[in-house]
């Protein structure tokens, strides 16, 4: 019997490891899903999240999406997100002003989801219309909506925490580069790239000192922050060529065994006395309309740091967005993400990571990222 039970499981990870969403599209009332093969109803794990007046129907589907993350918004402000939520994860959420009956329609390859009364508008876009730079827009289009940006982006604060530094060198490269100073040079590039866009932004340090855990949240809290990013660079003991990529994190109670080795690495400097009981039960304290908001925002940069690097470097590899409990982000009072913007392990990454045009790159992606974020978040 425990043979069989093992050979079902075994099997069903299979099927769900090899399941596709080939298209994605908007309905008048709803959205279809295409996959490469016949789906039914318990490949959809369905939960439910209320906050301030807003229903959230969160599906999430064991398949890779195929194509990029889509937003498609509806009358009444009501909206359908899908995005690849983690290498082998999709999450497709629908968020509506009130509850409402979801209906699933299955039919062989195709799940439809329909929801009564529901209304589409005209003017739907997808995440990447939102950052595409081969748009077909002329250069007065292009010049009014900069000047726009600048305007309205002139409000928001965003502090960028370079990670580890001083006494914390963090991981070691392959040119023998401690993560801390590759870091810091990303940060300040995209400290210049986001001033340039209008954004007033603070670095939680400037050069090669230490800071605490909680040091780098609370200078966040202090400033009134409305975004916090913090940035390192990602690292693996063994198999160091078959490691790479970027990764987006957001803080989470949920956790796979990947972010948690992760979360092992940024975290060991956290010598504050918080033990892991205590953790256990911040974390479940935590605020859910935050996490949805850094979820939002780890989803639109890790696009936006995808579009910047493979528009000018091949192979470049995508992580996906995961979640898990980073101490450095327990404290933020505002949507704050951890980015991984590559495994300094790496043979071939690891010397990228090290180039100023691959920082750069990084920085313009992660500006564009929160561009993205802000249109749809203001």
């Amino acid at each position: 019997m425990i043979r069989l039970i093992i050979a079902f499981f075994l099997f069903s990870t299979l099927l769900f490891a090899d399941l596709k969403i080939t298209t994605a599209k908007q309905l008048q009332n709803g959205i279809a899903l295409d996959f490469n093969e016949n789906v039914k109803e318990s490949f959809f794990k369905r939960f439910v999240l209320e906050n301030k007046g807003i229903v959230r129907y969160v599906y999430d589907i064991n398949a890779q999406l195929l194509g990029s993350a889509k937003v498609f918004d509806f009358q009444d402000d009501a909206s359908i997100k899908i995005a690849q939520n983690s290498k082998d994860k999709v999450r497709l959420v629908i968020s509506l002003p009130k509850s409402a009956k979801i209906d699933l329609d299955i039919n062989k390859k195709r799940a439809s989801f329909r929801i009564p009364n529901l209304k589409k508008q005209s003017d739907n876009v997808s995440i990447a219309s939102l950052f595409d730079r081969r748009s077909t827009q002329n250069v007065e289009s292009k010049i009014n909506q900069s000047q726009k940006r600048a305007t309205t982006n002139k409000n928001k604060i965003i502090v960028v925490d370079p990670g580890h530094g001083g006494k914390d060198c963090g991981a070691i490269g392959v040119e023998k580069v401690c993560e801390k100073t590759i870091v810091l040079k990303v940060a300040k590039y995209l400290n210049d790239e986001l001033k340039k866009r209008g954004y007033k932004v603070f670095m939680s340090r400037q050069k090669d000192v230490f800071i605490g855990l909680r040091q780098r949240t609370s200078f966040a809290n202090n400033k009134n922050a409305d975004l916090f990013i913090s940035i390192h660079a990602n690292a693996i003991a063994e198999n160091k060529a078959k490691f790479e990529g970027v990764e987006s994190y957001f803080l989470s109670t949920a956790r796979s065994e990947r972010a948690k080795k992760v979360a092992a690495l940024e975290n060991k400097d956290d010598t504050e006395g918080m033990n892991y009981f205590s953790k256990q039960s911040f974390l479940n304290t935590l605020n859910t309309q935050r996490i949805v908001a850094s979820n939002k925002l780890a989803i639109d940069i890790q696009y936006g740091m995808l579009q910047s690097l493979r528009g000018k470097y091949q192979q470049v590899i995508d992580g996906g967005v995961r979640e898990g409990p980073f101490w450095v982000l327990v404290g933020a009072l505002m949507p704050s993400v951890l980015l991984e913007v590559g495994y300094i392990t790496h043979p071939k990454e690891g010397k990228r990571i090290n180039q100023s045009a691959y920082q750069k790159a990084l920085a313009i992606g992660i500006a564009d990222g929160v561009d993205g974020y802000f249109q749809k978040n203001p």
